[in-house]
Formats: structure tokens, sequence, C-alpha cells
């Protein structure tokens, strides 16, 4: 059983968030690269030998290709960690399963400066020092996400994208959602056959599912994005939301989405080219305990913003019961 609701344009999911977004402070975090490089699309904060870490997306502005780097914060800086591995990962998430660090992100196929292919690849180990490949997803399939459950089993969103979708579908995308018995039993092919959600976006609209979260009445909630384009004098302008649903596991039935954070929240800045200024790729978010979350997300596709926004989750609390300050 799917949500029993239609898929709305996220410009007016938009438009209902910006009348009272909840957001009491944005800012754009500092990050120092090796070479100046650019680092946005984070992971969210995690503990790596006793000390907060974040990994991040690392590349030059004219340069295609990208590279996954470890992050602490010194002072107001985030800095490479000393002697930390990077990977030739973009978009990295990170999730904690059986006590290890489950770090994903996108491995691309370059040809000069034209995408071959792509596929998410998954790393494990007690560490960052220690991450080991041990899965990979479908081929040309982004935004994989996964959680443990409390009995052990895995929930994993899928995102499949492209001809396939629009050929068999008429649309751009979809997130899947399927329970697995174990991590053992991750697999592409598992991945690949997860049910669809329907109900989350409009056939020529798309996003994905960025970070999971197990809810306390046994539901997942699922942070994300959400996006569309616009064109003008013939350039693809972006606009990428974050926003956040869940679903039942069992019967799959899903809340409508929600924009929680935008682009327009942060102060003014730079962009890796003006068609992307209007994007928030959404790393996920930290649960404060008091109705309020600590949102962690790319910017413009050339640095990272932290938001404090109202726990879309939070079950006694209206999205737009609290004001902006």
């Amino acid at each position: 059983m799917s949500g029993r609701h239609n898929a709305r344009p996220a410009q007016q999911l938009y438009k209902e968030f910006i009348k009272n977004p909840g957001i009491t402070s944005a800012v754009i975090l500092k990050f120092e690269s090796p070479n100046g490089e650019d680092v946005y699309n984070p992971s969210v904060p995690f503990e790596s030998d006793g000390r907060e870490v974040i990994a991040g997306r690392v590349q030059k502005r004219d340069c295609p290709r990208s590279v996954t780097m470890f992050f602490s914060k010194e002072g107001d800086v985030y800095k490479p960690v000393a002697g930390a591995p990077s990977f030739p990962l973009e978009d990295p998430f990170v999730t904690i399963i059986n006590g290890e660090i489950i770090l994903g992100g996108v491995d691309v196929q370059w040809d000069g400066a034209k995408a071959l292919s792509w596929r998410t690849v998954f790393y494990k180990g007690d560490s960052i020092f220690t991450l080991k490949e041990f899965a990979k997803g479908p081929h040309h399939m982004k935004d994989i996400r996964l959680v443990a459950l409390p009995d052990g089993r895995i929930a994993v969103c899928s995102r499949p994208q492209g001809e396939k979708m629009i050929k068999q579908y008429g649309c751009i995308a979809k997130i899947g959602f399927t329970v697995l018995p174990s991590l053992e039993h991750f697999t592409p092919e598992a991945v690949e056959n997860a049910p669809y959600l329907e109900g989350i976006f409009l056939p020529d609209e798309w996003g994905g599912a960025n970070e999971l979260h197990v809810l306390a009445d046994g539901k997942i909630g699922i942070i994300g994005h959400i996006s569309h384009k616009e064109t003008q004098e013939g350039v693809d302008f972006l606009h990428y939301y974050s926003m956040a649903f869940t679903v039942d596991p069992d019967t799959l039935e899903t809340s409508e989405i929600k924009v929680i954070c935008s682009r327009g929240c942060f102060p003014g800045s730079e962009s890796r080219e003006p068609r992307l200024y209007d994007v928030t790729f959404t790393a996920g978010l930290i649960r404060n305990g008091d109705k309020t979350a600590s949102l962690y997300t790319g910017l413009s596709d050339c640095q990272i913003g932290l938001a404090k926004i109202v726990d879309p989750f939070c079950q006694d609390v209206r999205h737009n019961d609290i004001k902006t300050v």
C-alpha cells in the first residue's frame, strides 16, 4: 500500500515553506581544503577515534572530478584530518551499523570531462582509518541510503532514475524502499528490486533520500531533496530543496512531503555555476531532543551550511508552529 496522496509540485511545497520556515539560524561553515578546493555536499557529523568528523566532497572549481575527505573542527574552521584516507567518491554519506562506520559515495567513471558511468560504493570499518569496500549499488544509481532497525534488519532507500524510468514509468525518478534481513543481504539486486514509493515526485521532477532515521513509532523518517528545473534562455537552472517525509516499513504508506530548508535560508554567497545557485543538497540532520534539529547541507555545489530547524519528525509539532527568528 502506498501513500494515499498525490505528488505536488516542488515549487508549491517551497512556497508553503517560505510562508513560515521555522529556521532559527542558518550559517555557512568554514572548511579548509589542501589547495583551496571547494568543500561541499557533506555527510552529517559522526565520531571516529574519539573526535567528531565530517566527510566532504572536495573539488576544484574548474574540474569535474572530486574526492571525499574527512574534516574535524579546529576553532571555527573544519580542517582535514591528518593522515586520514581519501576516496574517489562524490557526495559522501555516513551511517553507523553494528558499531561500524558505513561510508558511501558515488564512484564516477570518466572519459575526459564526460561521465561514462557511476554507481554508489560502500565502505565499512571501526574507524575512518580502517574503511574497506564491502558493497556496491546498481549501475547508474545515486542516493542509496540505509539505516539499521532495532531488530537488526536494514532499511534501504533506492533512487532509480534515467532512461529506464522514462520509458517504463514516464517519469524522471522515484524513491524505492525495502527492508533486508541483514547487511549481508545488501546487494545490487536487492536495491534494484526495492518497491517504489508513490506520491513523492511529479513526472518531470526528481529528488532522493539523503538520510534515514528510525522513529519512536516504528516509522522511518526520510530526509532528502526534491528538485525541479527552470529553463531561461536555453539554460537549465536547478532548484533543490531539503525535504522530509515518513514511511511505514510494513505497509509502505508515506506521509506528505514537506520542504524543511532552502538555499534562500542562508546568507547569499558564491556558486559553482550561476545555474546551481539555488541548490541545497541535504546531508541530514541531528535531532536535538527539544523539538529542533541541526540540518547539514551542501550549498550551490561549493559550500556547506548548517541550519537550526523545527524537528520535522516531532509528532506533536506541526512544521509551521515555530516562526522564523
